[in-house]
């Protein structure tokens, strides 16, 4: 009875430890697949053909005026594609402002962004600084050798995360402007400011040609002027000339005598 007592207390125990190792095994397993889809949980996932592309911010959460990336890691059949140097020239990125195609984008040519004993392999990145929060589109437009590829992007809850405001995530509270609140203001002043140079341009023209105008009437007024004081000289020195003398009496008058 002791020896079964015995075996039934150790199967018991026996059985409580592999119920924990496999518990705390299966929560590993768990965890490392969380850790492993980490990168990508904020990126969107496409595929093209034989190529399949992850593309979102290098860093998350963005953060305006801060420095980013474009991140785009490219797997080929499966597997991380390593031999895109030569073929990138061929492949544009572009960054728009906002969740549609904007004429004036960024364009953002890739470049490997890992090694041989460093970094993700196929991760291709752009570098840049985000400098207004808000939505962000990327777009990927060119080819990988034989394969046309042209995929639009635009942040959102389903892809990656809009670039946030600093402000808000700073501690402690930051109570200067952020960069972004100086550069719509500094936008603002100039604004301002070329309108107040171009009123006081207009202004300065107008009062030249007042001026210039002026000045004709004023050498009109002269020029006149002169004019009517040659002509009062000439009248008055005709007024005042004595009269001539004349030839026909005086030889009569010599005659007679």
């Amino acid at each position: 009875m002791r020896r079964q007592s015995i075996h039934s207390t150790l199967s018991t125990r026996l059985l409580r430890v592999a119920v924990v190792l496999g518990a705390a095994v299966l929560l590993a397993a768990v965890l490392l697949a969380a850790l492993a889809a980490a990168p990508a949980s904020a990126h969107a996932e496409k595929t093209v053909g034989r190529y399949a592309f992850v593309v979102g911010f290098g860093d998350e959460p963005a953060y305006a005026g801060q420095p980013n990336s474009l991140q785009v890691l490219i797997t080929r059949d499966g597997k991380p594609a390593t031999d895109l140097a030569g073929q990138l020239d061929g492949l544009m990125a572009h960054a728009y402002y906002g969740r549609k195609a904007d004429p004036e984008n960024a364009m953002m040519p890739l470049e490997p962004h890992f090694g041989d004993d460093w970094g993700t392999p196929g991760d291709y990145r752009s570098f840049f600084v985000p400098t207004q929060a808000g939505a962000y589109t990327f777009e990927l437009k060119g080819k990988l050798g034989d394969q046309r590829i042209n995929l639009v992007v635009p942040s959102g809850p389903e892809t990656f995360g809009d670039v946030n405001d600093p402000a808000k995530a700073a501690f402690p509270a930051v109570k200067d402007p952020s960069t972004a609140q100086l550069a719509q203001r500094l936008d603002r002043e100039t604004t301002r400011l070329n309108g107040a140079v171009a009123a006081a341009t207009a202004a300065q023209r107008a009062a030249e040609d007042t001026a210039d105008q002026a000045r004709l009437l004023a050498l009109g007024g002269l020029l006149v002027g002169v004019v009517g004081l040659v002509v009062g000289a000439l009248a008055w020195g005709r007024r005042t000339a004595p009269p001539a003398a004349r030839n026909d009496l005086t030889l009569t008058g010599a005659g007679k005598v």
